[in-house]
C-alpha cells in the first residue's frame, strides 16, 4: 500500500505546489491586514534572508527577525518605520528605479505585488504576529546548546582527510579528522542539515538542508575561516545530495520535485535543472 500511495502523492501534491509558486499573489484589499509572519516572512526567507542573516549580515542589517528589521544597519537609516513607508529605506532599497533596483543584488526584483505586501504591512504599523514560542533562537549569534548527542544526518571528510564535517541540529561542526579539536561551529537557517560536500579543493564547504515543509537552502561556507560565502534559498522543503562539479565551480543538488538543480557558488545563481 505504502508503495501506492506515495507516487500518488508526488503527482497530486506537488503538481499543485508548483502552481500556487507562480500564480503571483493579487495585492492586498486596502482593508485586508496583513501577518508577517504568514505574508511577508516568505518573501524574505525567498529573496532576503541568504544575504541579511547573522552568518552573513549584508550591510549590518538582518532580516530573520522582527527586531532585525527594525534595525538601521550600516546606512545609520532604519530599515523599517512602523506607519511609514515613505521613511522605511528597506522599501527604497527593494522599490525598482527605471526598472532598476538595488536589492536583492541577485536574481529578479520583487514583484509588484510582494512589494505592495510589505508596504502595507508597514501602512499598518508592521506589527510582529509570530506565534508565540519558548524556543530559543538558533542563528549564529545564539549556536544551538546540546543537553544529548544530536543525530548525526550525514559527514564528509575533507580531500586531503585532515578535516571532518558533522552535521548537528541547525549547524555543521568543523573537527580535525583525529578528534582533538573542534575548528569552526558553522551555523545557517537550515534547522535540518541533509547532506554536506568539501568542494574538490577542499577550501570550500557545500550544506544542502532547510526547514521541513518551509524551505531548502543551500549553504557555501569558507573551511579556513567558518565564514558563510553565500545561502541560496531553493523551493519549499529540504534539499539533499549536495555535489561539486570537477572544477569546484558548480554545486548540484536535489529538490523534492524530483529535480536537479545546480548553482554558481560565486553568484548563487541556478545555472541548470
Amino acid at each position: 500500500m505504502r508503495a501506492v500511495l506515495l507516487p500518488l502523492l508526488s503527482v497530486v501534491l506537488i503538481p499543485t505546489f508548483l502552481i500556487a509558486e507562480e500564480d503571483p499573489a493579487s495585492p492586498p484589499q486596502p482593508d485586508a491586514v496583513v501577518s508577517y509572519s504568514r505574508d511577508v516572512l516568505p518573501i524574505l526567507r525567498s529573496r532576503c534572508q541568504g544575504c541579511h542573516q547573522p552568518a552573513k549580515l549584508g550591510g549590518g542589517y538582518e532580516l530573520t527577525s522582527h527586531t532585525g528589521m527594525l534595525g538601521e544597519g550600516e546606512s545609520g537609516i532604519a530599515g523599517i518605520v512602523p506607519g511609514k513607508p515613505d521613511e522605511s529605506y528597506l522599501l527604497e532599497q527593494i522599490t525598482p528605479h527605471d526598472g532598476v533596483a538595488l536589492m536583492p543584488q541577485s536574481g529578479d526584483p520583487l514583484s509588484a505585488e510582494q512589494i505592495a505586501v510589505i508596504t502595507r504591512w508597514i501602512e499598518q504599523g508592521a506589527k510582529d504576529d509570530s506565534p508565540a514560542s519558548t524556543a530559543r533562537a538558533v542563528d549564529a549569534d545564539h549556536p544551538p546548546v546540546y543537553t544529548r548527542p544530536p543525530s548525526i544526518t550525514t559527514l564528509a571528510y575533507s580531500p586531503d582527510g585532515s578535516t571532518l564535517a558533522i552535521a548537528g541540529y541547525h549547524e555543521v561542526l568543523l573537527w580535525t579528522a583525529d578528534g582533538t579539536e573542534q575548528l569552526h561551529r558553522l551555523v545557517g537557517l537550515s534547522s535540518r542539515i541533509e547532506s554536506v560536500a568539501f568542494s574538490p579543493d577542499g577550501e570550500s564547504l557545500a550544506i544542502a538542508g532547510g526547514r521541513p515543509a518551509e524551505m531548502g537552502e543551500l549553504q557555501i561556507w569558507n573551511v579556513a575561516d567558518g565564514t558563510l560565502t553565500v545561502s541560496i534559498p531553493v523551493g519549499y522543503d529540504t534539499i539533499y545530495g549536495a555535489s561539486w562539479s570537477p572544477d569546484g565551480k558548480l554545486v548540484s543538488v536535489g529538490c523534492p520535485d524530483s529535480v536537479v538543480r545546480g548553482f554558481d557558488v560565486e553568484t548563487g545563481e541556478q545555472v541548470f535543472f
